[in-house]
C-alpha cells in the first residue's frame, strides 16, 4: 500500500516559516556571537582575556550584590520594627489579658446560670429523701 502525500496546507507553510525566521536564524546568530566573541578574547591576549575576566565577573556579582543588599534593607526594617513592637507590646498585652479575664468571667457567669436550675433540682431531691427518709 502506497500512502499517498498529504496535502500541505497553507497554515502548516506559514509556521514553517515563522519557525525558520523567528526561532531558528536567531538562535544561530546568538550561536555565532558568542563563537565569535570568545575567538576575540581568546586571540586577544593575556591582558585582553584578564580584562574580560574581570568584567564578566563584575556582571555575574552585580545581582547578587543587589539582592544582598535588598536583604539586608528588609532584615533592618523587621529589627526596627520588632524593637518598636517589643515597646508597645506591654501596653497592648495588659489590655488583652484584661478583656480575657473579663470574657472568662462573662463564660463562667453563664455557665453557672445553665448549671443552677440543675443543682437545685438534686438539692432539692435530696432534701426530700432526706425527710422522708423511711427508717427499717
Amino acid at each position: 500500500m502506497d500512502e499517498q502525500p498529504r496535502p500541505v496546507s497553507p497554515t502548516l507553510r506559514q509556521h514553517k516559516r515563522q519557525f525558520i525566521w523567528q526561532i531558528l536564524i536567531p538562535i544561530v546568530l546568538m550561536a555565532g556571537v558568542i563563537i565569535a566573541a570568545a575567538a576575540l578574547v581568546t586571540f586577544g591576549g593575556a591582558s585582553r582575556t584578564s580584562l574580560w575576566r574581570d568584567v564578566s565577573l563584575i556582571w555575574l556579582l552585580a545581582p547578587a550584590l543587589v539582592l544582598a543588599f535588598l536583604l539586608v534593607i528588609v532584615l533592618g526594617v523587621v529589627i526596627y520594627g520588632m524593637a518598636r513592637l517589643t515597646k508597645a507590646a506591654p501596653r497592648f498585652t495588659a489590655r488583652a489579658q484584661e478583656l480575657t479575664l473579663l470574657g472568662a468571667l462573662g463564660v463562667r457567669r453563664i455557665a453557672d446560670g445553665a448549671a443552677k436550675p440543675f443543682i437545685w433540682l438534686e438539692q432539692a431531691g435530696a432534701a426530700l429523701k432526706s425527710i422522708f427518709k423511711i427508717k427499717r
